[in-house]
């Protein structure tokens, strides 16, 4: 059996028909076989007749449906569905190179440390062209990823991300999936749930790694090269922080580094510097609102 017959990919999907319509276009294009599950998290109207019209093309297709909204419900219920000892996850706005399954499964036989490996997201605009501000370092906050080297990652901000993502079954088991009180669930951008999962992988004792051979096209659509979409994304990301990790260290450190990210944005005109102070007030804003008791 080859390494890739031992992949299970999943791709969750939300409202994004021909989204997905060319992901699995790409998918029936990969070089190597895999397990193929398609996880309709809520979509209006279901994505299933489309899903169907790949069942020649990607042999053993699955479509799952889950009525409840949620990315990382999503996740979770296509890991419950999956067979395979090596479990993908791609977004739906992804397209994937010919030969992707078989650079990521290779980085998992080659290491048996490797708990969670990542592949390249390369930045495609399909609707637009790409604006002058919208720098690299911004566009991370679009999926787009910076490796150009295969190593192992050793810290959060190099963690990969889950556009193009995998997890030995065993680790990701072992970690309790993702979080669903974390991730995408309608228009919030809430995230956080990969960097958890990742952590509580890497504290087990398993190794992470980078791996930009197994690369996808990862799609930037015209709604994030506007200025609206990264003030709205980093105040989620302040969110996000403010449910997670040490509440007080972060807002130190965020209220402390505002003044300096305002005078590297007068210096480089990198708006990432002046995006990150929503990562403040939406920080701040969360801290300081109340939530009803857990029942």
């Amino acid at each position: 059996m080859s390494i890739s017959a031992r992949l299970s990919l999943v791709i969750c999907t939300h409202n994004r028909a021909e989204d997905l319509r060319r992901c699995l276009d790409a998918v029936a294009r990969l070089e190597d076989p895999v397990e193929v599950i398609v996880v309709d998290s809520a979509s209006e109207p279901p994505c299933l007749e489309l899903v169907e019209s790949f069942a020649t093309s990607v042999p053993g297709l699955v479509c799952l449906r889950e009525d409840r909204p949620g990315l990382s419900r999503a996740r979770n219920r296509g890991l419950g569905a999956a067979t395979g000892e090596i479990i993908a996850f791609l977004d739906d706005d992804a397209v994937p190179h010919p030969d992707g399954a078989r650079q990521i499964a290779g980085a998992f036989a080659a290491d048996p440390r490797v708990g969670c490996a990542g592949g390249a997201c390369i930045a495609v605009f399909p609707d637009c062209e790409r604006p002058r501000w919208l720098s690299d370092r911004l566009l991370q906050f679009a999926g787009i990823t910076r490796f150009e080297t295969a190593r192992e990652a050793r810290s959060s901000a190099e963690w990969p991300f889950g556009a193009n993502i995998a997890f030995r079954r065993e680790a990701l088991e072992t970690a309790g999936g993702f979080s669903e009180r974390l991730g995408r669930s309608g228009t919030q951008l809430l995230s956080g749930e990969e960097s958890a999962a990742i952590e509580a992988v890497r504290a087990a004792g398993w190794s992470i790694a980078l791996v930009p051979s197994a690369a996808v096209d990862h799609a930037v659509p015209a709604e994030r090269c506007i200025s609206a979409y990264y003030w709205r994304r980093l105040w989620w990301t302040g969110v996000t922080r403010a449910r997670t990790g040490n509440r007080l260290r972060t807002l130190v450190r965020l209220l402390g580094a505002a003044p300096m990210r305002l005078v590297l944005y007068g210096v480089t005109r990198d708006r990432l510097y002046l995006y990150r102070l929503a990562e403040t007030a939406g920080f701040v804003h969360d801290i300081a609102t109340p939530r009803p008791a857990a029942r």
